[in-house]
């Protein structure tokens, strides 16, 4: 029985190797004009959809800054931003691809800031290869 295994799919063995050792990679016709949109798409949006931990957000700028300035002295390594979508100014911070990494943030600084969540925001590609 092992041999006629063996005789069946010595074939394909062989056919599935390369002999000179070098490695061909072909490409589906048109895939660098993707590419290149993908590109010009991203360079129109300044950068990819990717995830923040937002802290909290408040009416008033004076309430936000005190979040701030408390959140860099705890977390200094990690970056903050300030943004107003009106009425509120909100307070952001990290830069991640996946959800999961923002979920990992959120869970450790989970004991100081109770209301902090993910939220998906536009981020340039600069800061997520930092």
């Amino acid at each position: 029985m092992k041999y006629l295994l063996i005789i069946l799919f010595f074939p394909f063995i062989l056919s599935s190797q390369n002999i000179d050792g070098n490695i061909k990679i072909q490409y589906e016709e048109g895939i660098d004009s993707l590419i290149q949109k993908n590109q010009n798409i991203i360079n129109k949006k300044d950068g990819i959809l990717g995830w923040r931990v937002q802290l909290t957000f408040k009416s008033t700028k004076e309430e936000i800054k005190k979040t701030r300035v408390n959140f860099t002295k705890l977390y200094p390594d990690i970056p903050t931003y300030l943004t107003y979508d009106p009425p509120y100014y909100r307070i952001c911070v990290g830069n991640f691809r996946t959800k999961n990494e923002a979920l990992k943030l959120n869970n450790f600084i989970r004991k100081n800031y109770i209301e902090a969540y993910p939220v998906q925001k536009i981020i340039p590609i600069s800061l997520l290869r930092n």
